[in-house]
């Protein structure tokens, strides 16, 4: 008997030492495990592709869940091909969690190839699989695609759910298309499906970025009526939108509302107000803002200061920006670029550009990089201020430090060259843009109207066909101006022959066009001419009933 007992508690004590046993505990442990690093996670999984047996696929699920919420995509997809290569059979969980990696990679054809193994497997795709694929049309802006998907889905006796709902809502504010957005989102109310507040929010921001702000007020009302409780997301979109219109005082009363329903403004509400308000020109406003941002203990960070010290240059008050700089170095916020451009502009703007170049110095010695706002605004400043040889030498250091000048820098050198300088360098410079840069309208309407001026019409008229010559379309102003120089010169007919080409080029002309070319074709005493533009105007509605 006793030998018995020992024969039978050395195979239970073998049992609980057997390698299953470990595998168990293990599984058990990766259960419980929160990742909250990449290096965290990837160790975890090299730890259950180690062990022997492999653990269930759920525990490989979870930790793969965790690196793609993190946003490692590409990561999580190689760490498939291991699973893969050491013939570990994925779940259908498995395989939904590298379609979502697909498709936050753009891969949509690999997404879907997915699917078609998740088939082959014999699984039954289920609606998490599904909202997956759906998801991944909508933010690839395949929109068209996600409806085909759906309307087969449908056909199928799949019920679409709230996050079928939710996708393609987002889908469609991000694509602009907030009032089809809308009129979902009532179609979702109607089949008795409950949008969540993401859903609602969404629809909220798409609206106030259209500018919609009366239909997401009205949105606003309905879901806080239904007992929806309101985070400061949804505030912030609609504070936001408020601003854009200039609505104030709604943008007052929405910030007393959510102190009321005890949802605090973060550093982002005050930011909308303080930016908005500058913009405005409403300085004292703004600084109230401040000072109540202050008091509540919220501390302003960089683009709070960077907001106030903007409005203070727009009211050409540089010192007073200067001041808050100042102030906000001494509370041990580190200045970046864009606060110094705001100061070199503002210094630039009142021609003080000497101090504007210290302030460039002092980005230099802070090893911080000068960008191509910082290079224009110096430059601008200093052709206006008459320094050309300070400028040619800016631009080179430009170049030398890699940054190229762009479509601006050029803008605002033709302007100077054409006003200051000899016209061969404007005609050089101009040269040098076409070659290597490829300029917009308002490029095009300086050359034009300058030098225009000065009757240089055949270097405008080259522009112009330069314009036409690479398939691009000069816009209204532009001939225009060129219509104005040739009347000026008594070149009419030539004037007659540009306006009836403008409609071939996809310009029509406004009435500012023919009132020019009608006063010249007046000038030279052809009424007949003058009077059959005149009743062209009137067919084209560009006379209002008093003119006529």
């Amino acid at each position: 008997m006793l030998n018995g007992i020992r024969y039978v508690f050395p195979r239970i004590h073998l049992l609980f030492c057997f390698p299953l046993s470990q595998h168990i505990r293990l599984f058990r442990y990766f259960h419980r495990q929160k990742f909250d690093t990449l290096d965290h996670a990837l160790r975890s999984f090299n730890r259950l592709l180690q062990t022997h047996p492999p653990p269930p696929i759920s525990a490989f699920d979870k930790v793969l869940g965790a690196i793609v919420r993190m946003g490692h995509y590409p990561t999580a997809i190689s760490l498939f091909t291991q699973l893969h290569l050491r013939g570990i059979t994925p779940s259908i969980a498995t395989l939904t969690i590298f379609i979502n990696c697909y498709c936050h990679q753009s891969h949509m054809s690999f997404a879907l190839s997915l699917l078609g193994t998740i088939l082959k497997m014999g699984y039954q795709p289920n609606m998490v699989t599904f909202n997956t694929l759906i998801n991944g049309f909508c933010i690839n802006g395949m929109l068209s695609k996600a409806l085909i998907f759906i309307h087969d889905l449908m056909a199928k006796g799949y019920p679409l759910d709230e996050f079928t709902y939710g996708c393609l809502i987002n889908g469609l504010c991000k694509n602009g298309q907030t009032r089809d957005a809308l009129l979902l989102l009532h179609t979702m109310e109607q089949e008795l499906i409950r949008p969540n507040l993401v859903t609602y929010s969404t629809v909220i921001d798409g609206l106030c970025k259209d500018r919609l702000v009366a239909d997401a007020l009205r949105l606003f009302s309905r879901v806080t009526s239904r007992g929806i409780l309101v985070d400061v997301v949804t505030y912030n979109s609609l504070i936001r939108g408020c601003c854009s219109i200039r609505q104030w005082r709604e943008a007052t009363r929405l910030l007393t509302m959510m102190v009321q329903g005890n949802v605090d403004p973060d550093d982002y509400t005050f930011n909308i107000l303080v930016d908005a308000l500058c913009k405005e020109g409403r300085i004292v406003e703004a600084q109230g803002v401040f000072a109540v941002m202050m008091k509540r203990g919220e501390k302003p960070d960089i683009v709070t200061y960077n907001a106030l010290m903007e409005g203070y240059c727009l009211s050409n008050d540089v010192s007073a920006a200067r001041e808050l700089f100042n102030m906000m170095v001494k509370r041990g916020l580190e200045p970046d670029v864009l606060n110094y451009n705001v100061l070199i502009n503002g210094y630039c703007k009142i021609e003080m550009v000497d101090e504007a170049m210290v302030l460039f110095k002092e980005i230099r010695q802070k090893n911080l990089v000068p960008n191509i706002a910082t290079y224009n605004s110096l430059v601008d400043g200093l052709c206006k201020s008459g320094r050309m040889s300070c400028v040619q030498e800016l631009v080179d250091e430009m170049r030398d430090w890699g940054q190229s000048p762009d479509i601006i820098t050029y803008n605002i050198l033709l302007d100077a060259f054409c006003k200051t300088q000899p016209y061969d360098k404007a005609v050089s410079l101009f040269q040098q843009i076409v070659q290597g840069i490829w300029p917009d309208f308002n490029m095009y309407n300086v050359i034009v109207r300058d030098f225009c001026k000065d009757e240089k019409l055949k270097i405008a008229e080259e522009a112009l066909q330069h314009l036409l010559m690479h398939g691009s379309r000069p816009n209204v102003q532009t001939y225009t101006i060129m219509i104005n120089a040739l009347c000026k010169d008594d070149s009419c007919d030539e004037a007659l022959t540009l306006l009836s080409k403008m409609d071939g080029n996809d310009c029509p002309p406004d009435a500012v066009t023919f009132e020019t070319i009608i006063g010249g074709l007046q000038e030279r005493n052809e009424t007949d001419k003058a009077e059959k533009l005149r009743q062209e105007m009137i067919e084209r509605g560009l006379v209002n009933d008093e003119k006529r």
